[in-house]
């Protein structure tokens, strides 16, 4: 199978994300339990023939499985020219609706206080290392030629509050996962490139 596989990279260049003055970096010893929003920053390759007017996916796979498919798309702008570098956000039970790991779910009828999960966002048991992938496609045959994808995470936490109890709470900040820098062609035109390439977090 074709993919990036790296580490997550540490670097001072990747520190911010929709402007904030200051994010946090995940550890792979680490074991993020729930994820409540989603930022991927999509670069487009600056060269001639690089941009694509072709709808780009995200589908987010835990341990193989495919959870959700995220489109790479704002419907007003022309995505992914060449030289872009931009931004899609996805946060919230509308676009993350919550998706079970390990972690039973309660029969219908019974609820606890807390619950044991939050009402949205993906759970990963064992940590995002070796657990999360991320598989680009390309819907067509215009070509489009990834620069790097850079991945973040807002991460959804058991918190006491101010009357001695506990919530599920999502992070305000940022964290930082990794980057994956390899340039590669994509197109449903096996004479242009690929129509799937797969982000591995090792």
């Amino acid at each position: 199978m074709q993919a990036d596989v790296l580490q997550p990279i540490h670097s001072p260049l990747h520190v911010l994300f929709m402007k904030k003055e200051h994010a946090h970096f995940y550890y792979s010893q680490e074991a993020i339990m729930w994820i409540g929003s989603i930022g991927l920053v999509a670069a487009t390759k600056n060269v001639a023939n690089a941009g694509t007017d072709n709808l780009i996916q995200a589908t987010v796979l835990r341990n193989g499985t495919p959870i959700r498919v995220l489109n790479l798309d704002y419907a007003e702008l022309d995505d992914h020219e060449i030289g872009d570098d931009r931004s899609y956000v996805y946060s919230g039970p509308a676009k993350l609706p919550r998706r079970n790991d390990l972690t039973p779910v309660l029969p219908p009828g019974i609820g606890t206080i807390p619950m044991p999960y939050p009402g949205y966002g993906f759970e990963f048991s064992q940590g995002l290392s070796g657990h999360l992938q991320i598989q680009l496609r390309i819907n067509g045959d215009d070509m489009w030629i990834k620069d790097s994808i850079d991945l973040y995470v807002k991460l959804i936490r058991l918190r006491a509050n101010w009357y001695d109890g506990l919530n599920w709470i999502e992070d305000q900040e940022w964290t930082y996962i990794a980057s994956w820098n390899q340039d590669v062609p994509m197109s449903t035109d096996a004479d242009e490139g690929v129509t799937t390439w797969t982000l591995n977090l090792a």
